[in-house]
């Protein structure tokens, strides 16, 4: 099980039915959400500025959302943050089908996967069995 996980999405009933499968899985303790890239980057300046607060093992990362996509946010968390947080992972949870999109993402050392909406029990036990073992 993992302790923190952060989702960011733009879109509530998938935030919604993201923490109705993690709960039906037992597969963590906390989920924190998001709107969007830019609530993502305040998120994680405020993680800096207390150090106490515990950062999030997993980020749940939608591509296409209205005001900073998650390919922004990724560029910036790479650039700023990833030092700070080495140890997150990042699954790229999109609606997208495009093979660009996909081929993008996996070339980036902290995106772990790429799955498409919607996510299920399987792929979350799945993730969890592959993920605790690192």
């Amino acid at each position: 099980m993992f302790k923190k996980i952060l989702c960011v999405d733009d879109d509530p009933v998938t935030l919604m039915i993201l923490k109705m499968t993690m709960n039906k899985c037992n597969f963590t303790s906390i989920v924190e959400t998001v709107a969007d890239g830019t609530e993502a980057v305040l998120y994680y300046e405020e993680l800096l500025q207390n150090p106490s607060i515990e950062a999030p093992e997993l980020i749940f990362l939608d591509l296409n959302m209205p005001q900073m996509s998650g390919w922004a946010f990724l560029d910036i968390f790479i650039e700023r943050f990833q030092k700070h947080f080495p140890e997150t992972k990042v699954i790229i949870l999109s609606s997208s089908i495009d093979p660009e999109d996909i081929r993008k993402s996996l070339v980036m050392r902290c995106v772990k996967e790429f799955i498409s909406k919607p996510i299920n029990t399987t792929t979350l036990q799945r993730l969890k069995s592959e993920m605790t073992l690192d």
